[in-house]
């Protein structure tokens, strides 16, 4: 009888810490956190000064709007494009598992990588002249969650136009703020 009860309390246990590493339940009242969806984030992405090397290029950070928490796991989808013609997409930087849960008035900050200026001889992929859309989804959206337009800006709040002369732009951890 004692085998057969540790076994059930060790499955149990197992299928608690598995929803809890996922940032899925929320432990004290074992209630489910659905997924952050466009409708509960304000998105901004803010170009960064200079470009040291092995720096981020831009910022891009939701704040959650929302009256309930949502739960932020992986990465979103960021794309600057010009109408059906160039465009570059984002990828993560290294595939590190993301499990956040983003509470009303919280924010999250993601450290964007790409080449924004170019070498003087050769042209970028999405030129700023041609004054490209940024577009952003969050991860896992739901069905007829097309994403939202996002400014880019300098860390003064001015309105800039995307230039990218890369393919992708490379997506480091979110992180909490």
């Amino acid at each position: 009888m004692s085998g057969r009860t540790a076994a059930v309390c060790t499955a149990g246990l197992v299928m608690l810490l598995g929803a809890a590493a996922c940032g899925q339940s929320d432990s004290a009242s074992g209630t489910r956190i659905a997924a952050c969806q466009t409708p509960q984030l304000a998105w901004k992405m803010t170009l960064l000064p200079g470009k040291p090397h092995n720096t981020p290029t831009a910022t891009l950070s939701a704040a959650h709007k929302g009256s309930k928490p949502c739960a932020f796991d992986g990465y979103p989808e960021l794309s600057v494009y010009v109408g059906k013609g160039p465009s570059a997409d984002s990828k993560p930087k290294k595939s590190t598992p993301v499990h956040l849960v983003l509470k009303p008035g919280h924010s999250i900050a993601i450290p964007v990588f790409y080449d924004a200026i170019g070498s003087p001889s050769g042209s970028c992929e999405v030129m700023a002249e041609y004054n490209p859309r940024v577009d952003v989804r969050p991860p896992h959206p739901v069905a007829h969650d097309y994403g939202s337009h996002v400014q880019l800006t300098d860390e003064k709040g001015h309105h800039l136009r995307a230039q990218v002369c890369d393919l992708d732009m490379l997506l480091g951890a979110p992180q909490l703020h």
